[in-house]
């Protein structure tokens, strides 16, 4: 049996796959298409790294209380 504590939802996986493909597609682009200072990747990697955890734990305390209310 898995953990509910680790859990998502599944339009919850939808979401943070569709974040993980904006991130790449975005990154990508910083990459290939501009040139900025290397600062400039680090302040997205780690801008996207704090939205990505945000984003998990909305999605998982979401889930958590749709878990208490069945």
């Amino acid at each position: 049996m898995t953990d509910p504590r680790q859990q998502v939802s599944s339009s919850g996986i939808r979401v943070l796959g569709a974040f993980v493909l904006a991130y790449l597609l975005v990154g990508g682009y910083m990459y290939f298409m501009l040139e900025l200072p290397t600062a400039a990747y680090v302040a997205y990697g780690v801008l996207s790294w704090v939205a990505g955890m945000l984003l998990f734990y909305q999605l998982h305390r979401s889930f958590t209380e749709s878990l208490g209310a069945d």
